[in-house]
């Protein structure tokens, strides 16, 4: 098991970064204190340890789907001491070939249908499909990403909206994920079903 321990360094200044002032930076830094502990099990799921007092806030969709929630409905509250699985590789490779390949149907049946060769029903049953040919490589790559906030939480269940309105924020970009990105985007024939003439 590999682990990468998030934490402030006392040798390390981010207040540049920041637009907050230095009263502010130093209230986050002291609630920040421990950070968070995230451990590699595995080829890639990833548990996530509380080592602040305080909570934190993560983005998760293997706990959306935990909590019986649509992917990036929710953002999920992590108490001080806790540990859990916040990352699962093989559900975020299938959410992705499932996606690239409803994306990719689609967009073949809109092009059908443009071409007046689509009679009747899209065939693709019990999806919208101008939704789900508007899917692209950055709503993918969303599934590889980990995004986190101290202190404060954001989303529809918080008075911030967006993470960037939290304090005191990071994303986490899982290599290993996007590896596997890379390798269902190359997959993906460049064209199409043809339709029928």
């Amino acid at each position: 098991m590999r682990r990468l321990l998030v934490k402030y360094a006392s040798g390390c200044s981010v207040a540049p970064l920041t637009p907050f002032h230095a009263g502010t930076f130093s209230k986050i830094r002291l609630h920040i204190g421990k950070g968070v502990q995230l451990d590699l099990r595995g080829e890639g799921d990833i548990w996530l340890r509380c080592l602040s007092d305080h909570s934190v806030f993560v983005q998760s969709y293997y706990l959306d789907r935990e909590a019986g929630r649509a992917p990036g409905d929710a953002v999920h509250k992590i108490y001080p001491s806790a540990y859990i699985k916040v990352f699962d590789l093989r559900q975020c490779h299938r959410q992705m070939q499932q996606q690239a390949a409803t994306a990719q149907a689609a967009a073949a049946a809109q092009a059908a249908a443009v071409a007046g060769h689509l009679t009747g029903p899209a065939p693709v049953i019990g999806i919208n499909l101008t939704a789900a040919a508007g899917i692209g490589v950055d709503d993918l790559r969303r599934l590889c990403i980990l995004r986190l906030s101290f202190v404060k939480g954001w989303g529809p269940d918080y008075p911030r909206q967006s993470i960037k309105e939290t304090p005191c924020w990071i994303e986490v970009h899982l290599n290993r994920a996007l590896q596997l990105l890379d390798e269902v985007l190359i997959s993906m024939p460049i064209e199409g079903p043809r339709p029928h003439e």
